[in-house]
């Protein structure tokens, strides 16, 4: 297998644990990734812009900003857990952990595992909540939620779905409407994240998994390399929410903090080098000849 940059350490081993809903087994499977010997260290800091609305919510604890189902940016596993457990009793819930592999003087090594992801899912499918995880070393606080919502029995219809997210949202600063009137009809509205730059960076969440190899520019998909640090701190953050059909019979909500995001994976790769760099050390002690 060829050798990936170390941008691309982010394609870990993964293992999904399930716990309420049902006695189901552990679920595995493992995707190898061997980072090479050259890392990004050049720190950074984070640039906020002024927020274009207010958030639902104010910053309480580490509940950070507006709220998907009562899931904030910001909180701990344990919190996300309690959460999704109190918003249906009959949720079933399942942790994706992921571990770093990399190579030193020939030898392979892994550090331990670590918690990348939280999802939930409604008896039937009906209702789909995630979350992702910042990476070590830091602890892990969520820095993307996405809620998928199916409904084919009396759903609602465009007007008073959207009419239910402003009421608990504000009025969007973009509502994006296809123009259609049947099952294609789509419609997004989109609300400034606070605290975020004005640089749309990524298309997307993409829970648990990296964002540094998903940043576009001007419609373009960017290489790695040019993902510095400086830039992306002046990512925006994606707040939105699509309602699909008329009436609404699919609609997908996403709150990311796409710098939170890219951070954690620029100090990740650092502590990887880190430990690449101790476990490379050269000795002083002459051979015996």
């Amino acid at each position: 297998m060829s050798r990936l940059p170390l941008f691309k350490i982010l394609a870990l081993s993964m293992v999904v644990s399930s716990c309420g809903g049902s006695e189901d087994s552990a679920v595995s499977s493992t995707e190898h990734a061997s980072p090479n010997d050259t890392a990004i260290t050049k720190s950074a800091t984070q640039t906020t812009q002024p927020s274009a609305m207010q958030p639902a919510k104010g910053t309480i604890g580490s509940r950070i900003g507006p709220d998907i189902a009562g899931l904030y940016l910001g909180m701990t596993p344990e919190e996300v857990n309690a959460v999704m457990k109190a918003y249906d009793a009959s949720i079933r819930i399942q942790d994706t952990s992921r571990y770093f592999e990399y190579n030193a003087l020939g030898k392979r090594y892994k550090t331990d595992s670590f918690l990348v992801a939280t999802h939930g899912q409604m008896p039937g499918g009906s209702v789909g909540l995630s979350v992702g995880y910042s990476y070590p070393p830091s602890e892990p606080r969520v820095v993307s939620i996405t809620r998928g919502h199916r409904q084919t029995t009396e759903p609602l219809t465009q007007a008073d779905y959207a009419k239910a997210l402003i009421d608990k949202y504000g009025q969007p600063v973009a509502d994006i409407n296809n123009g259609r009137t049947d099952s294609r009809a789509e419609r997004t509205l989109k609300w400034k994240l606070a605290e975020t730059g004005d640089t749309s960076c990524v298309l997307g969440a993409s829970i648990g998994n990296s964002v540094l190899d998903r940043f576009v520019k001007e419609g373009r998909k960017m290489a790695t390399v040019d993902v510095t640090p400086d830039y992306a701190a002046q990512c925006a953050g994606l707040f939105e929410y699509t309602l699909r059909g008329e009436p609404v019979t699919n609609a997908s909500g996403t709150i990311f903090d796409v710098w939170a995001q890219a951070k954690s994976e620029f100090e990740a790769q650092a502590w990887v080098q880190q430990q690449v760099a101790e476990k490379s050390k050269t000795g002083t002690e002459a051979p015996k000849l």
